[in-house]
């Protein structure tokens, strides 16, 4: 069979497509497999990016809102120290006063108030012990200790030391009280 120049053209250049066709999918073959790998190993990658990303909003949530509770800490602090502690300049005459207060209200009897100051100041606050020896019938002296307890001003009752004295004709209680409380700077 004789082939025309033509139709041997023709089987030529269909004969070189479907070589061109195999050698295609040949190559898709070959590549598909390492780039399907890779698309799913980007995959994985966006998703553990993701999570982070995630993760870090929880996170800048959180110290936003310590950061927050930080900004009123100062102010709460100095609320606190104003409402139940005295300032350092007029803490002895301002201690002496409420005590004195305190004394008169639940009708014992004082002579005197022995000060000390605690060793340097903490937080912005310096340590006052006080010694306080009073004497009175029980019930006054439960109300004498009632009124520490209820006093605006942080009063931290270290210890007691209760004595009665049967001398006259009602038993007093003889009480010696150490006190601490502190003065702010």
């Amino acid at each position: 069979m004789k082939l025309y120049p033509r139709r041997r053209n023709q089987y030529v250049f269909v004969s070189l497509l479907g070589v061109i066709a195999v050698i295609n999918i040949l190559f898709f073959f070959i590549l598909y497999r390492p780039v399907r790998s890779e698309y799913f190993r980007l995959q994985a990658s966006i998703e553990k990016a993701r999570a982070d990303v995630q993760s870090r909003r929880l996170k800048i949530e959180r110290l936003e809102k310590l950061s927050a509770q930080l900004e009123t800490s100062a102010q709460d602090r100095q609320r606190l120290y104003t409402m139940h502690f005295i300032p350092k300049e007029t803490g002895w005459s301002a201690i002496l006063s409420k005590l004195d207060a305190m004394v008169q209200e639940s009708a014992v009897k004082n002579s005197r108030k022995d000060y000390a100051t605690g060793e340097g100041a903490q937080y912005g606050l310096v340590s006052v012990k006080i010694r306080l020896p009073v004497s009175g019938i029980y019930p006054n002296i439960m109300k004498f200790i009632n009124e520490i307890e209820k006093a605006n001003t942080f009063f931290i009752i270290n210890s007691i030391d209760v004595r009665s004295t049967e001398s006259s004709a009602t038993p007093e209680v003889l009480m010696n009280l150490n006190l601490e409380t502190y003065f702010y700077q």
